[in-house]
């Protein structure tokens, strides 16, 4: 009687993204590319909350310049291509990047599907057009647009439990050494911090297959 394979569960991948964070794009892109070409036992990309600006307040005109020249570097990769810095440079910037995620969690709600067609339309309103899209009046019109229904977005959306759910997903990666977006987490155990060439996030998902198939350890990628 042949011996009986071992069944390996799959090996949860969490990226830790913010919408209006141009590189957040990239690292998706990448990964989500690699995953098609790569063999090993690992599970879909799942993106969790991590607002890059939680503070409430108007950004200084040097965060502002700050924002834009990262916005710029961005641009120039092409997962990027055709985003702008307008959106920091505009005379209406974001003052937190709550808003967009607290949306997207509503949205989610009513299904992926749903909750994807929202962040595409946030990126192509905010990274692409310049609009200041943590605005409720924007945020609705986006949600209509990207097939929501609306009452129960708006409901959602609303209701301080949403939030809470987003900084609390937030507050717990930082607790795990979770500094920035875009960030990576590979079976709750390596952590890839910044966004990385397609080699690079190749590289990393090999070297965790092989070393979960033999001994797992601990690790941080830096």
């Amino acid at each position: 009687m042949p011996p009986r394979s071992l069944r390996v569960e799959p090996v949860s991948l969490v990226l830790y993204e913010d919408p209006l964070w141009p590189w957040c794009l990239v690292a998706e892109q990448r990964i989500r590319a690699v995953l098609e070409g790569i063999d090993g036992p690992f599970g879909p990309l799942r993106l969790a909350p991590f607002p890059l600006r939680t503070e409430e307040r108007v950004p200084t005109r040097a965060e502002r310049r700050a924002m834009a020249r990262v916005a710029r570097s961005a641009a120039r990769e092409p997962e990027a291509a055709g985003t702008t810095p307008d959106l920091w440079l505009s005379r209406d910037p974001p003052l937190t990047t709550v808003p967009v995620l607290t949306a997207l969690a509503a949205a989610r709600l009513q299904g992926a599907a749903r909750e994807d067609a929202l962040r595409d339309a946030i990126r192509e309103a905010g990274l692409v057009r310049g609009i200041n899209v943590t605005r409720k009046d924007v945020l609705y019109e986006l949600a209509e647009t990207s097939g929501l229904d609306v009452d129960r977005f708006a409901g959602a959306f609303a209701a301080p439990a949403t939030e809470r759910r987003v900084l609390d997903v937030f507050e717990d990666a930082v607790s795990k050494g979770v500094e920035g977006a875009p960030a990576l987490v590979i079976g709750d155990e390596w952590l890839v911090l910044g966004p990385r060439t397609a080699e690079e996030y190749t590289g990393v998902l090999r070297r965790y297959a092989t070393v979960r198939l033999g001994v797992p350890q601990k690790r941080t990628v830096h």
